[in-house]
């Protein structure tokens, strides 16, 4: 289970709408110091995704923009070697989620990453609004999925997508 709200945010995305048969959170990599934060696994295709997230709500960082683009290319690299390791014959995704990056430099960093990032893999930043619309692809599951889960965050959205307001709207609107 996540430890992180975030990570169970991307965890119950990886399960609902990616279809991923397997979420795993939290995965030390060997001999390595570090974890990969979501990993969602499909039999049929053969896909993987690892996902980053960091859940700073004043916006992501690590001490500043350079040192915050050198840690993600870091947490990517590891990310590739345990891919290449251990699901050889998966095509393998990498999503690095944050709610809030600022504008500018960062956002340019992080679009120069996608465009030098190996072919071997496909790399996409859920962040911002794009984040945003992805959380709502979620909520209008959760709005129409019943089933109990263990997954928290989207339990939570279940929950939310029930309760009315006083004016008898949701308050997921």
């Amino acid at each position: 289970m996540a430890e992180d709200i975030g990570e169970s945010l991307v965890g119950a995305y990886l399960r609902y709408v990616r279809g991923c048969e397997f979420v795993l959170f939290n995965t030390y990599l060997p001999g390595e110091q570090g974890e990969i934060d979501v990993i969602g696994m499909k039999s049929e295709p053969r896909e993987v995704y690892f996902g980053e997230v960091t859940t700073h709500l004043g916006g992501m960082t690590y001490g500043g923009n350079t040192q915050t683009v050198e840690k993600i290319r870091s947490k990517l690299a590891r990310a590739q070697k345990f891919a290449a390791d251990r699901f050889p014959d998966y095509e393998h995704y990498y999503e690095i989620w944050s709610p809030r990056v600022p504008e500018g430099q960062m956002t340019a960093a992080f679009d120069r990453m996608t465009e030098e990032f190996p072919s071997e893999g496909r790399l996409t930043f859920v962040i911002n609004k794009t984040y945003g619309d992805r959380i709502q692809q979620l909520v209008e599951i959760a709005r129409t999925n019943e089933k109990s889960t263990s997954d928290p965050a989207f339990r939570l959205l279940q929950v939310l997508a029930r309760v009315r307001t006083t004016d008898g709207g949701s308050i997921l609107r």
